[in-house]
């Protein structure tokens, strides 16, 4: 797909629904039922519960007929991602990994993955991003986006304001100059490589080229923009400033090094934050009580995002390895298995949660699994929860705000990457 022929963020919306279909497959668009009699029937279950409902699986991404065991429950997901050392992630490599040279810090195991993340976690560190509140996130979300917003009285807050600004945050932290069009490109760049797992084959002929070239394209994008910043040597407290001068095991990094790591972040940099936003906001207009409840008190936000991303979480699933021969709830898992991990089925499972079904923002949390959990927890787990705090601060001023009746009523759909195709709204 040529990135010319329309306007960004059309672009960037089609891109966004291929990956959005291609994780949906033929699944229910409310999974949840289904998830409940699974976990009553069969919670350690043979099988692949993506594959078999036409869903590329990071378990079994190149369908090679890896033996498969799929997990439903909340303690025997938490037990596995508590466990690094039996649980291998290597696998996670096997999806879009092909198209950035599997650079990927979610597929690497053991001392190797401890170290590198440790070299780079400073600046995602819950006190570095809340720095960036004030200074860089709030700004952002206030000036680019409402103020722009509010005067019209009505917004698709997927289109206008989901997609576009969680990546213009996070490219402003990397150090990136601020230019719309190298915005855009490398969002949909980053959403074509995650839309390459597709279990059609025709469509797969066409997306997974597409990845390829795409994971090209933002390498030589990116190379020029690190070479310059450290050309210009002023180092700021920002991403690319930060990885210049570190040094992991006693050297720094090259240029290439950083443009390589720079990539893959960028593959997890947006569109997460998109659909949990996304998915944020469906829910709460659709419990009105609720919205009201965090509009009349807004130190409830945090827990506004916390309960939306646990009851309806946009990383539905995510995958593991057995290391040696293991056993889960009473079943031999031989070493070798996979194991799919139902997040969004564990999120919802009536031992660990009261009531899951309720959106109820007074719950009395346990580590929630939205963001993984373990040593391999999502490192900008910060930085989106920091923007959506923001964000949804900003909708709550935004006076009556409801869904549009004009527009159909929005669905979140995908076993995987789950989200919402658009969200019209109105406002007073």
């Amino acid at each position: 797909m040529s990135s010319t022929t329309l306007d960004p963020l059309d672009q960037m919306v089609a891109d966004y629904s291929l990956v959005t279909n291609g994780y949906a497959g033929t699944a229910p668009n409310n999974p949840y039922p289904m998830f409940a009699e699974l976990r009553g029937k069969c919670p350690v279950m043979h099988g692949d519960l993506l594959l078999q409902n036409q869903i590329p699986s990071m378990a079994d991404y190149m369908m090679t007929g890896r033996p498969t065991v799929t997990l439903l429950r909340y303690k025997d997901i938490h037990s596995v991602l508590m466990n690094p050392k039996d649980w291998l992630s290597y696998i996670v490599g096997d999806g879009f990994g092909a198209a950035v040279d599997n650079m990927l810090l979610t597929a690497m195991d053991g001392e190797a993955h401890d170290k590198f993340r440790a070299t780079l976690a400073k600046p995602f560190m819950r006190t570095e991003i809340r720095k960036l509140v004030d200074t860089l996130i709030r700004p952002v979300v206030m000036d680019e986006f409402i103020n722009k917003l509010r005067p019209n009285g009505k917004a698709d807050l997927v289109r206008e304001l989901a997609l576009p600004f969680p990546i213009r945050a996070i490219y402003a932290y990397f150090g990136f100059p601020h230019d719309a069009d190298l915005l855009s490109n490398l969002a949909s760049w980053a959403i074509q490589v995650v839309a390459a797992p597709q279990t059609d084959p025709e469509l797969a002929a066409v997306t997974v080229p597409q990845s390829m070239v795409a994971g090209q394209s933002m390498y030589d994008t990116v190379m020029p923009i690190v070479q310059a910043y450290r050309a210009r040597g002023e180092m700021r407290a920002d991403i690319l400033g930060h990885m210049m001068q570190v040094e992991h095991e006693g050297r720094k990094f090259t240029d290439d090094e950083i443009t390589l790591f720079i990539r893959m972040l960028l593959l997890a940099a947006g569109e997460t934050t998109t659909r949990s936003f996304a998915n944020m906001m469906v829910q709460l207009l659709e419990n009105p009580d609720v919205l009201e409840e965090v509009r009349a008190d807004r130190t409830l936000i945090p827990k506004a995002v916390s309960e939306t991303m646990r009851r309806d979480p946009t990383a539905g699933a995510v995958a593991r390895i057995a290391a040696r021969d293991m056993e889960v709830g009473g079943v031999a898992i031989p070493k070798g298995t996979a194991v799919l991990l139902s997040i969004a089925s564990a999120n919802r499972d009536p031992e660990a949660y009261e009531d899951p079904d309720r959106l109820w923002l007074k719950r009395p949390m346990r580590p929630l699994l939205s963001f993984g959990f373990g040593p391999h927890m999502c490192m900008g787990m910060h930085m989106a929860l920091a923007e959506m705090e923001v964000a949804l601060d900003a909708m709550l001023d935004l006076p009556n705000l409801r869904f549009d009746p004009a527009y159909p009523h929005p669905e979140i759909r995908g076993l995987n990457m789950r989200g919402p195709d658009a969200i019209h709204v109105l406002w007073d």
